[in-house]
């Protein structure tokens, strides 16, 4: 028996050992991050007047965003065989750690953007370059990830309710279906939205290689999600049964990867994905849904009181007509 005990308090140990470890590991992690972080915006200006001073080169942002896809693969397979051979604690990193990693970089990056560079907190949108291309495009990119992110957060904030809808089976076969048709949508139009800005000039103008990544991850995570609702079905039940209780476990900083890590690696993905997401936001057009105009729905009509006459000022030789403005 003290055999015994001390052989499970070895284990204990090595345990406790291991964890800390891993929190010294992702503590040094940081600090070197930070550092170089704040160490890169110190010779950032000066490496910005060097970069205006010189013509820069066009780029060809079809092979950006190849190269992007390419490298995402790689990601990808690399993650799948360590998570299918359990590398190290690779489960516990992606899971229990890089969700808090995620939300850290967030937090920073938009407190820095809105700090530094406020007038930049926005879509840049170019909708004015070109108007009929983005429509076709963006309406069903749009409706697509909105049905879907608003579905995944009624599993999430209700998940008895979507439970007790999906025990009959042709109300799951609708909700099923309707996700995938909603999934392929938002993947079409994501198609031709990246088709739109890769073949017109004016709109390529304004692109910058932050716009492939968010086309490169936004393709990892609308196929993988894909993959999920066509090789892994019924996804609506299990992740009201498995993902709702761990992302609440998240919240509540008490991680639970126990179910997450038995999961297919596809969800697994999906899952990393969301969270890279998450943390990419501050620096690419994703801002622009943290800063919709949604105070105009509730805010007072604005009244605009002209002081000239709109069809008499066409014809006239002054330089201030009407009321010279006071600035």
């Amino acid at each position: 028996m003290i055999l015994l005990d001390s052989l499970i308090l070895d284990k204990t140990m090595q345990y406790y050992l291991i964890v800390l470890l891993w929190i010294l590991i992702f503590g040094l992690f940081l600090i070197i991050v930070g550092i170089t972080f704040f160490a890169f915006m110190r010779v950032w200006p000066q490496i910005k007047d060097k970069r205006m001073r010189t013509k820069p080169k066009p780029n060809n942002y079809v092979n950006v965003l190849l190269s992007m896809l390419a490298v995402a693969v790689g990601v990808v397979f690399i993650i799948k065989s360590g998570l299918e051979n359990n590398v190290g604690m690779l489960n516990y990193f992606l899971f229990s750690i890089f969700p808090y990693v995620a939300v850290a970089i967030f937090l920073i990056g938009f407190i820095y953007r809105y700090k530094n560079r406020g007038f930049q907190v926005s879509s840049l949108s170019s909708e004015f370059l070109e108007r009929k291309k983005l429509f076709w495009g963006s309406q069903p990119f749009h409706w697509g990830l909105m049905v879907l992110f608003f579905g995944h957060l009624i599993a999430f904030l209700f998940p008895r309710a979507v439970l007790a809808w999906n025990g009959e089976p042709v109300r799951l076969l609708i909700l099923e279906i309707t996700s995938f048709v909603f999934g392929v949508s938002a993947l079409v139009g994501l198609g031709l939205l990246i088709k739109r800005r890769l073949q017109s000039k004016m709109v390529l103008a304004s692109t910058n290689k932050m716009d492939m990544l968010v086309y490169t991850v936004l393709i990892v995570q609308l196929v993988s999600g894909l993959g999920v609702a066509y090789f892994e079905r019924w996804g609506s039940s299990w992740f009201a049964g498995v993902l709702t209780p761990y992302l609440r476990s998240v919240f509540t900083f008490n991680p639970d990867i126990g179910a997450v890590s038995a999961m297919p690696w596809i969800i697994q993905i999906h899952i990393f994905s969301a969270f890279f997401i998450i943390a990419i936001i501050p620096f690419t057009r994703f801002m622009h849904f943290l800063v919709a105009p949604v105070d105009y729905l509730f805010r007072k009509y604005q009244l605009v009181i002209w002081n000239w006459n709109k069809d008499k000022i066409r014809t006239s030789t002054n330089y201030f007509y009407g009321r010279k403005p006071e600035n």
